[in-house]
């Protein structure tokens, strides 16, 4: 005879399963905003390229402080709750940012923000995670729903990339104010969720809930292949958010247009949509050296990318060649968002989901925030197109150093890793 508890568990299932990638084609980022947000701050607040870099390093700072506020938060309201919370945040971000009127006041806004996508980091997957009924076959489908958002969210971002940068050659807030109002639909769609794991009605945060927290993260920095991952996810964050500005800063330097940039833009998220597609093929093609050839060929696009920039001074033809890099870099990255989720969702279960997850951002961010700096500091001193170079051999160093590191710690057989390392596995649930 079936339950009511199971009949409720079934509901709630069907519903979230169902849901999810509808929301995340929204709500995966900000819509109608990226390429044109570097043009707003530049040329409608005044902002200095290299401080916009900045800005965006304060975000990965601010990532870093918000993460245990954020594991905090999730526990006391819940993962739905949590979510829409966070999509209430991210709405006065964009009021924010419209509002703005100095370096001071942007740095705040990216402290909300910050805030707010530490929350939805850990609490989105983790809702999907426990949506999801037990069964040997759940990380693909883990993948499958993931990708399917992953995939909408890249051509609905394509579209709004074309929209805004029409929008912004008439009126620079209209792209935003389009963005605050997708934002309010996203907090809308959230509401539907139904939160899969029960909670204390008792809304307090015990001291034993404190201490699971500390365990968690003390077994998270134990685990070797955890660890290995989240490095590679480090490096992989912080080359990407670089790029994200240095690629329309380049394309700038050589006076391309808002309308065409929004355009670009759009072509390349259209793009990175068969990356995200494809990578359940990448996967098995590649295996444990997946993250290392996406990373690899990233970085060798923005060395590609930078010598492109110098050459397309002299000779325009070279532009070709800075949209190729772009392209073979979009497909990557694609792949990459879609892969690491899938990889990380591998080693959890309810007790542990939010917390693997809170440790990846937390750790992403710092370094996000580190070489942003970095990256910031040579923008402030160098062309785009040297510093894409420059930055391009550093990580190439790193990601074969990370290569080297995780080689011998991720891709074995279950029974090849210590107890300790798979007390957490998913599948264990199913014995």
């Amino acid at each position: 005879m079936v339950t009511e508890d199971e009949v409720k568990k079934r509901k709630m299932r069907k519903r979230n399963m169902k849901l999810f990638p509808f929301y995340k084609k929204l709500a995966w980022d900000y819509i109608f905003f990226y390429t044109i947000n570097f043009l707003f701050l530049t040329q409608v607040k005044g902002i200095n390229p290299a401080d916009v870099v900045l800005i965006d390093s304060f975000y990965y700072l601010f990532s870093f402080i918000a993460q245990m506020p954020a594991t905090f938060i999730i526990e006391f309201l819940g993962r739905r709750n949590s979510i829409i919370f966070a999509n209430i945040i991210n709405c006065l971000y964009m009021v924010l940012i419209m509002l703005s009127k100095n370096l001071f006041n942007l740095i705040v806004a990216e402290l909300i923000s910050s805030l707010a996508f530490a929350i939805k980091g850990s609490a989105e997957p983790g809702l999907l995670n426990e949506s999801i009924p037990r069964t040997k076959r759940k990380s693909e489908i883990f993948a499958k729903i993931n990708e399917k958002g992953m995939s909408s969210y890249y051509i609905i971002n394509g579209i709004s990339t074309v929209i805004a940068g029409f929008f912004f050659e008439i009126n620079p807030y209209i792209p935003i104010l389009l963005s605050f109002i997708t934002l309010i639909i996203v907090t809308l769609i959230s509401n539907f969720f139904i939160e899969p794991v029960k909670r204390n009605k008792k809304k307090k945060i015990k001291y034993s809930q404190v201490i699971d927290i500390k365990n968690s993260f003390r077994f998270i920095l134990k685990s070797e292949r955890i660890k290995s991952l989240i490095l590679m996810a480090a490096l992989m964050t912080g080359i990407l958010n670089i790029l994200t500005t240095y690629e329309i800063s380049l394309v700038e330097d050589l006076n391309m247009s808002a309308t065409h940039m929004g355009i670009l833009f759009a072509f390349l998220g259209a793009i990175a949509t068969l990356g995200t597609r494809e990578q359940s093929n990448f996967h098995n093609k590649f295996k444990n050296k997946s993250l290392t050839v996406l990373g690899l060929t990233i970085v060798g696009t923005c060395i590609l990318s930078g010598v492109s920039g110098i050459i397309a001074k002299k000779y325009s033809i070279a532009i070709i060649l800075i949209i190729i890099a772009y392209l073979i870099k979009y497909t990557c990255e694609g792949t990459y968002h879609a892969l690491i989720e899938k990889y990380l969702s591998n080693f959890t279960n309810k007790d542990i989901d939010t917390k693997i997850y809170t440790a990846n951002n937390c750790i992403r961010s710092i370094s996000s925030a580190i070489m942003g700096i970095f990256a910031s500091f040579l923008l402030d001193r160098m062309e785009t197109a040297y510093c894409m170079i420059t930055v391009g051999v550093i990580f190439t160093i790193l990601m074969l150093l990370t290569s080297k590191f995780m080689k011998t710690r991720v891709g074995l057989k279950p029974e090849e890793y210590p107890k300790e390392e798979v007390k957490y596995d998913k599948l264990k649930e199913l014995v």
